[in-house]
């Protein structure tokens, strides 16, 4: 198999990416050329239909009619980093190969897998934040078998390709 770089590098592969999804809240990449990660940070954002107390996790309570649920998802080196120690702090983590980059097929699952999970929340948290759900707390739930499922049913021409990581 010979693996050939994608015409763009992962910031801007991600840049393309986020300006094609559909989705309402907001988008931020923060890049670490030190640690050599990157995290996308996203916030959900609903309006609540109710007069419904709805506590942070903080504990202190939101009167606002504007609720906001923000997460990350990191992306790292797995040759300069174990990113799996931060798990706990991420909604997922995910590995690339180096300088060499993101897996194309990777990435092209994964955005794919993205909007649904951004169409997902938006609408449970709506139905949180609006009492129709039986659930007490809120969380955004990363589903590696579904994610894994929509890798492999990326193009499998897109296996052979890297987004390279980015140069300074």
């Amino acid at each position: 198999m010979v693996n050939t770089v994608a015409e763009m590098d992962m910031l801007a592969f991600f840049d393309a990416e986020l300006d094609d999804l559909q989705f309402s809240g907001d988008m931020n990449i923060n890049w670490d050329k030190q640690a050599r990660a990157i995290e996308l940070e996203f916030t959900l954002n609903v309006t609540k239909e109710q007069a419904i107390a709805v506590e942070d996790q903080n504990g202190e309570l939101n009167e606002s009619d504007e609720i906001s649920y923000e997460d990350a998802i990191l992306f790292f080196d797995e040759s300069k980093m174990d990113g799996f120690e931060y798990a706990d702090n991420y909604l997922a983590v995910i590995p690339f190969a180096g300088r060499k980059g993101l897996n194309a097929q990777v990435g092209r699952g994964f955005f794919n897998y993205l909007q649904d999970l951004l169409d997902e929340g938006e609408d449970q948290l709506a139905a949180f934040v609006n009492d129709e759900s039986d659930e007490e707390t809120f969380i955004l739930n990363w589903d590696d078998t579904v994610f894994q499922a929509t890798v492999a049913q990326a193009d499998d021409q897109l296996a052979k390709k890297y987004y390279a990581y980015p140069k300074y």
